[in-house]
């Protein structure tokens, strides 16, 4: 891998040789041990500054749109599926967020990934951190991101490991043992997720007028290599989370995430200067449009901020699966996009192993990342 230089910094960016600054504390032991105020180094506000920026609890018609795959297939008729594709394509250039629903999933299904998830964390902190992951794949069971030594961190412990392509599982070897089932599992949510988001990824492509519907999957490099990798956010009560969150405002850095939530609310996303929450919908996933699709769409799409909050009364879980390209693929703007909007590329080229090193490397920073992408004209 090549070692890119940020454009942020300026500094070299070596992932090979990164390590975490700080001895790690996991935040479920902390809750669990009854602890009444919140150590400094998880404190992001002042007392009495409300997180910061305003909160507006948005009434749902100016909440992002809830998309249904039954009237997207055409099940419901011809102009139903016209209206859907319509607030589809909206969606992706006035959010990039929504949510879906009739997405083929079975509820008992998402349940199951829920419990064997949330099981994980059940586990004896000894059987953890037989799991316990580096800086350089995040691999396993953590509680940071980025190496920046004093950064001020984030409320939740998390596990991660890739899904796809399937060369890089290596036999699932990061993946848990326990719970029992969890492997078979998160594989069998695994695909059908990755279906989804690629026929999402079509979608997408006729949306913004390619003549190809593979496009876009072909560009994140097909369906033999495309990436994705599954993170399980677990958010324990917080003693004073007026003063933290539970993951810091940030982009995606990949193509898509899709998201699937516990009915305890935590999820905000950024639009027009003010935080929206966004609500817990039972059986519906929500799909957030990340860096590599803003790129690749030249702008027309929109990666979405957003951030997490927590609580001092109820412990809250989320879980994502993160789309992404072939590490080794060289990602700008399709020339077929820029053609048809006759404006020039907005974003420089960049193969996804050496932008994601930012996000390693750096932390999460808001749209900080991908505005280092925009070329300066």
């Amino acid at each position: 891998m090549a070692t890119a230089t940020s454009p942020i910094t300026g500094a070299g960016l070596k992932p090979a040789g990164m390590k975490w600054p700080e001895q790690i504390k996991y935040v479920q032991e902390l809750a669990e041990s009854g602890v009444k105020l919140l150590p400094p180094q998880y404190i992001k506000f002042e007392q009495g500054q409300a997180l910061h920026e305003p909160t507006v609890v948005a009434p749902p018609q100016k909440l992002p749109p809830v998309i249904d795959m039954f009237d997207i297939n055409g099940a419901s008729g011809t102009a139903e599926k016209k209206a859907m594709l319509e607030m589809l394509g909206s969606a992706c250039r006035q959010w990039g967020i929504f949510q879906v629903v009739n997405h083929g999933i079975p509820p008992a299904l998402l349940d199951e990934v829920k419990r064997v998830s949330r099981e994980f964390f059940d586990l004896p902190m000894e059987e953890k951190l037989k799991y316990a992951n580096n800086p350089v794949t995040y691999e396993g069971y953590g509680n940071r991101t980025g190496v920046q030594e004093g950064s001020t961190l984030d409320w939740n412990d998390y596990f991660y490991h890739f899904i796809r392509p399937f060369s890089a599982i290596n036999g699932q070897k990061s993946w848990p043992h326990q719970p029992e089932e969890y492997r078979t599992v998160i594989s069998e949510y695994g695909e059908k997720v990755v279906e989804l988001c690629e026929a999402l990824l079509s979608i997408f492509s006729e949306d913004l007028g390619l003549e190809k519907k593979d496009t876009l999957l072909e560009s994140l490099g097909g369906d033999e290599e495309l990436g994705a990798g599954y993170r399980v956010n677990f958010y324990p009560k917080c003693p004073q989370p007026e003063l933290a969150l539970g993951l810091s405002p940030h982009t995606d850095p990949g193509a898509m995430t899709v998201l699937l939530q516990d009915q305890v609310s935590g999820l905000q996303l950024k639009k027009d200067g003010v935080w929206i929450p966004i609500p817990s919908r039972q059986d519906a996933l929500t799909v957030l449009l990340a860096d590599q699709l803003e790129i690749l769409s030249n702008g027309i799409y929109k990666s979405v901020n957003h951030r997490s909050t927590v609580n001092s009364k109820k412990e809250r879980m989320s879980i994502a699966i993160f789309i992404h390209p072939e590490g080794n693929k060289m990602i700008g703007p399709l020339e077929e996009v820029v053609k048809k909007s006759g404006r020039s590329p907005l974003y420089n080229e960049m193969t996804f192993n050496e932008y994601r090193i930012f996000i390693r490397t750096l932390g999460l920073k808001g749209q900080a990342i991908l505005s280092s992408r925009v070329i300066n004209t």
